[in-house]
């Protein structure tokens, strides 16, 4: 029958020749048959290790390699492509210097930047995109505010104010945030000499990410305090008569701006008109407070949690159910925020106008005017809503959906990187089955009865048989995610070719 006892062993018991399925016939097992078992046991661990190695190898790079030859032929340009440390660092220190105020970049009054009434960290808008709408007139410039108006002040008070205005708000020297952080020479693009050699690797990020960040506060400071010496220089000149400049505003347009304005209900600070006006409720809104308004970041859908059950890591869910919604207005939370913006008639100056300078006030007695009392409840006349005047929170940061794409891939990396590590684990380490097979075989041992033993073997072998049956699935399971991955690689691709 294949089991035919030849010889006893040192404990009496017969020493078994086996014939097993692949195997050469007569192969001996003993007590034998647990050694044999563990040894067939380990040659399968061993076998196990390596296809377990290359699975998981091949489960995590198979989309990386699809990317790869895409590259290579041309096919592929994805939205999410890694940029280095040293990338990304450049495009924060190009967005910081898109943020600087200028004086000889104006509109109607404005500037192309903020004036600096909320903290950096919520300036993340689109520079770019901004700036082109301010020059369109479809947006309101960032106005330098006053902390206060007084309508009783004369022309030559509110003037003396105006003049006395900053280009940007005065930055904390010290923040705390930065206390005690190194910032090296700034005129050195590397500073890793600032950081332990002996950090670790996670340390080293930490270190390296603050010291960055302080180095940028820093450089901030010093770009901007570069444009407002020379807003400061070139006032003096123009005062004493020393040079004229067509960049700067004359009294005209000065008095013309702060004696006309109004209160943006939001920062309290007073701007002159017009403002941005809410398109659903037509209330207004300065420039600055509304770059502040953007999407949720992205999120799953809110459930209610079912306390009989476990609450699901994110890593758990489907990355496709990520989600972000519009921005609400600030005053009646009407959903996908948006603003409309009328550009004054009698008041184009600075790029694509005429140079600030040369203003002249269509009011005939504008040297002795008093600023006109405005009527509290009087609502400024606002054009109808159209396609072409309107803008969104989104229309400031079109990026927002690449951002969502780009969470939703991170998660299913994520989610993957898990599964692969658990497939890998099931496959590497030995399963329960095999273990009771060799306490079962080891206490046959010590059995004379050699159907017990042949039935012992029996389910060794069923129970290997499981196991490689439990293996295969596995397998089948990391083929099919890296298939899924792909395919989610390739559908980013053609999204991304259809947009351009």
């Amino acid at each position: 029958m294949g089991n035919v006892p030849t010889k006893l062993d040192q404990d009496g018991n017969p020493i078994e020749t086996v014939s097993r399925p692949g195997y050469p016939s007569g192969t001996t097992g003993s007590s034998s048959t647990g050694t044999t078992i563990s040894t067939q046991s380990g040659t399968d661990g061993r076998t196990r290790n390596k296809r377990a190695t290359s699975l998981v190898s091949t489960f995590l790079n198979s989309s990386n390699r699809y990317r790869s030859e895409s590259l290579q032929d041309g096919t592929y340009h994805s939205p999410h492509k890694r940029r280095s440390t040293k990338e990304k660092e450049q495009m924060k220190e190009q967005h910081a210097r898109n943020i600087l105020v200028k004086y000889d970049e104006s509109v109607d009054g404005g500037f192309m930047a903020p004036f600096g009434s909320y903290s950096y960290d919520k300036l993340d808008y689109d520079t770019t995109v901004v700036k082109s709408l301010i020059i369109q007139r479809r947006l309101a410039p960032f106005y330098t505010p006053l902390q206060d108006f007084d309508s009783s002040w004369s022309r030559e008070e509110l003037l003396k104010i105006v003049d006395g205005l900053p280009l940007h708000e005065s930055f904390d020297e010290n923040p705390e945030e930065f206390e005690d952080i190194p910032i090296g020479d700034l005129n050195k693009s590397n500073f890793d000499y600032l950081i332990d050699k002996n950090a670790s690797k996670k340390e080293y990020r930490n270190l390296h990410s603050k010291i960055f960040r302080a180095r940028l506060y820093r450089k901030r400071i010093i770009w901007q305090e570069t444009e407002n010496e020379s807003f400061l220089e070139t006032k003096l000149e123009v005062r004493e008569g020393k040079a004229q400049n067509s960049y700067l505003p004359c009294d005209d347009l000065k008095y013309d701006l702060y004696s006309n304005g109004s209160e943006c209900p939001i920062c309290f600070l007073y701007f002159p008109e017009p403002l941005n006006y809410s398109k659903c409720c037509q209330q207004p809104i300065c420039t600055e407070c509304f770059v502040q308004i953007k999407r949720a970041e992205p999120h799953f859908p809110h459930e209610e949690v079912d306390p009989t059950k476990p609450i699901k890591d994110d890593s758990e869910k489907d990355p496709n159910l990520l989600t972000t919604e519009p921005s609400n207005c600030p005053y009646c939370a009407t959903s996908n925020f948006a603003i409309v913006y009328t550009p004054p008639l009698n008041r184009k100056v600075g790029i694509q106008g005429i140079p600030p300078a040369t203003y002249t006030s269509q009011s005939k007695d504008s040297e002795t005017k008093e600023p006109v009392q405005k009527d509290e409840k009087e609502v400024p006349t606002i054009s109808t809503p159209s396609s072409n005047n309107v803008v969104s929170s989104d229309d400031i940061r079109p990026d927002w959906e690449t951002k969502l794409n780009k969470e939703r891939m991170r998660l299913a990396r994520r989610s993957a990187n898990a599964t692969a590590i658990h497939v890998s684990n099931q496959l590497i380490d030995p399963d329960y089955t095999s273990t009771s097979n060799d306490t079962t075989v080891s206490s046959s041992k010590r059995s004379t009865n050699t159907t017990s033993r042949q039935g012992s073997n029996t389910a060794s072998r069923g129970g290997r048989q499981r196991s490689r049956q439990s293996m295969n699935d596995l397998e089948n399971q990391m083929i099919q995610e890296a298939i899924r991955l792909s395919l989610e690689d390739e559908q980013q691709n053609k999204s991304s070719k259809t947009k351009k």
